[in-house]
């Protein structure tokens, strides 16, 4: 049996896949610029974000079932975290007088936020949105002080209130995306769970 079946590759999505090929061109881009380290980092993530999208995991039965059944449209959200990212260590865009940081900040607490209601909420819709955001703030809170503290491990982190703007910017974009799920999600009849 083939690693990949053709339904495998029907189930991909092609965002994902326009999303991995704009990841490419950054890295050859940050390769003409003579950025090596750049271009290495972003084959690096580029290879990372494929290991993520690629595997069957809807046939896979040794993950959990909530994994197996993230909608195959999320797979582009780590790419594009990735495509967020990669300019700010590529070209410094990150230590400059500009809100670029907090961007990427938000929007990856968003990107990061969906995939965790999707894996939170796989049997289908049954929170309220406000305990949906609530818990995916919760997420975000804790992904965000991850973050910052190997930032500060590695010394890639700024002073105090970087930290804490950055960590608060993360739980605030996994926030709107728990409450933009619950909104838009449809509740069962009968009432909703908590």
């Amino acid at each position: 049996m083939a690693l990949l079946t053709r339904e495998d590759w029907r189930r991909q999505s092609p965002f994902a896949w326009l999303a991995l090929l704009a990841l490419a061109g950054v890295a050859a881009w940050f390769w003409m610029l003579d950025r090596r380290g750049a271009a290495e980092g972003t084959l690096a993530s580029l290879i990372g974000c494929l290991g993520l999208v690629l595997p069957p995991r809807e046939r896979m039965p040794v993950l959990p079932a909530p994994i197996r059944a993230l909608p195959r449209g999320l797979d582009a959200l780590p790419v594009l975290g990735a495509l967020l990212v990669s300019p700010g260590y590529g070209l410094n865009w990150f230590y400059g007088a500009n809100p670029y940081d907090e961007v990427v900040h938000l929007l990856n607490g968003i990107f990061a936020g969906a995939i965790f209601v999707a894996l939170l909420e796989w049997r289908g819709p049954a929170r309220r949105p406000w305990r949906l955001a609530t818990a995916a703030a919760g997420f975000g809170l804790i992904l965000g002080s991850l973050w910052e503290v190997f930032e500060a491990m590695t010394g890639l982190s700024g002073d105090w209130t970087d930290t804490w703007t950055d960590a608060a910017l993360t739980t605030g974009g996994a926030a709107i995306a728990g409450l933009v799920a619950g909104w838009r999600a449809p509740r069962p009849a009968g009432g909703m769970a908590d």
